[in-house]
């Protein structure tokens, strides 16, 4: 589930044309640790779950639903 998560927050992130830096500047976090939550090497808060998706603006219900649908077609 959590590389699920973690590959759509990637997809959305790229779709925006955002920079891993970008991102991470948004968050007030570095490049690297924003990177190394990207490559599932350090665990992501739901805190942070939250504050990237509301940068991306993806409505978190919307979000969960595909999950839901792209684990249905995995």
């Amino acid at each position: 589930m959590v590389n699920r998560v973690i590959t759509k927050i990637r997809m959305a992130r790229l779709e925006k044309n955002y920079s891993q830096d970008y991102l991470a500047s948004k968050l007030g976090i570095s490049q690297s640790y924003y990177a190394k939550i990207e490559s599932g090497k350090s665990e992501i808060t739901i805190k942070l779950f939250l504050e990237i998706i509301q940068i991306l603006e993806i409505d978190l219900i919307d979000f969960f639903k595909l999950l839901k649908t792209s684990k249905v077609h995995q």
